[in-house]
């Protein structure tokens, strides 16, 4: 889906996916107010006859060779609900992409505030029905938002692949989004790390609570009710007691961390605010709490072996931190840090892990 404005990146993601015949759908009235619904609705209404599946890629997809076979089997694998191949670095559906990652999981329930639509597989019946939902809906609701009701108010199931199997690529919004930075994938890495499999048995699922690094401050997104996927950010303070911690306690051992700074440290502490450090620090050190502490994701962790691509480690520690500190530290800022902020979220991951053990 696309505007006229930017067909040519639909066109050449079309040319990326040869031979595989792809339909560019675009904005039926592009001189209208900037709107996704309008586009969305004409997208998921072009399910070809005889088609089980339909995915829609929004133009500004970045996707890796091979993207279609890999769409494939995860649809194979995931075939009555929702399949979707990206997540977005500062979303709570990027955070859950990044705690199933550093699990070895393949895929996670969404924690849909949305559904992300950057590259999205629906069977061709729940295609209909969306584009039926969206023609009586607020022209000016957000088709990704409109995806998560629709999912919420028929049952469907809403997975997310990881690794994420589409990025998004960094061009002007034509809907008005540029304040939001850049809004690039929470577990991209091109192709799958050799031997992935869209394994629906390692699948990430029974939490209610997830480390969360938005907007420079670190917090917990907790389920408020299961059968709704309702979820909501709250403050540390509010919920970190179920990770077995407080915040004094964690306070203490971040100070131990960084007590005898390396020159590395030592240069970041300089050129970033030290709460942006200690947001990301303790964000990854939840993360590791998680993993060797707390119900589910201990146990799964258990049963699969404790498998992590180093791959996927390396990008979800980079992508907390650009994801996490806009916009008190801007994205070219965390860039030009080079490695020392993921260098950071990789001790507070290693002190969470070692105090999940004690």
């Amino acid at each position: 889906m696309t505007h006229p404005s930017r067909r040519h990146l639909a066109e050449d993601l079309a040319r990326r996916l040869a031979p595989y015949p792809v339909e560019v759908v675009v904005d039926p009235e592009p001189d209208g107010p900037p709107r996704t619904l309008r586009t969305a609705s004409a997208a998921w209404a072009a399910v070809g006859p005889g088609c089980t599946h339909h995915l829609v890629l929004q133009d500004d997809a970045v996707v890796p060779p091979g993207f279609l076979e890999h769409a494939f089997r995860a649809v194979q694998a995931r075939p009555d609900g929702a399949v979707a191949l990206h997540s977005d670095w500062g979303s709570r559906n990027g955070a859950a992409v990044r705690m199933a990652a550093l699990l070895g999981a393949r895929w996670v329930r969404a924690v849909c505030d949305y559904v992300p639509t950057i590259a999205l597989a629906l069977p061709a019946t729940a295609a209909k029905g969306l584009v039926d939902y969206m023609a009586a809906q607020d022209p000016d609701e957000a088709d990704d938002v409109a995806v998560a009701h629709f999912a919420r108010e028929v049952g469907l199931p809403v997975h997310l692949a990881v690794p994420n199997l589409a990025a998004h690529h960094d061009v002007p919004s034509v809907v008005g989004n540029n304040d939001r930075g850049r809004r690039e994938a929470s577990c991209y890495v091109g192709e799958p790390p050799p031997g992935w499999s869209p394994d629906p048995a390692r699948t990430l699922d029974g939490f209610d609570c997830l480390p969360y690094f938005k907007h420079g401050e670190p917090r917990i997104v907790v389920e408020n009710d299961r059968p709704t996927n309702n979820w909501s950010p709250v403050p540390l303070e509010a919920a970190v007691d179920r990770f077995g911690v407080d915040v004094p306690a964690l306070r203490g051992r971040y100070a131990r961390d960084v007590a005898d700074p390396q020159p590395w440290l030592a240069d970041l502490a300089a050129r970033v605010p030290a709460d942006q450090l200690w947001s990301l620090w303790v964000t990854a050190c939840l993360m590791g709490l998680a993993r060797t502490r707390v119900e589910p994701f201990r146990s799964q962790w258990d049963s699969w072996g404790r498998p992590v691509e180093p791959v996927l480690r390396e990008r979800v520690l980079a992508t907390l931190a650009l994801g996490g500190m806009f916009p008190r530290v801007t994205h070219p800022e965390v860039e030009r840090l080079g490695t020392a902020p993921a260098r950071l979220a990789a001790l507070g991951l290693a002190a969470g892990d070692a105090w999940g053990r004690d």
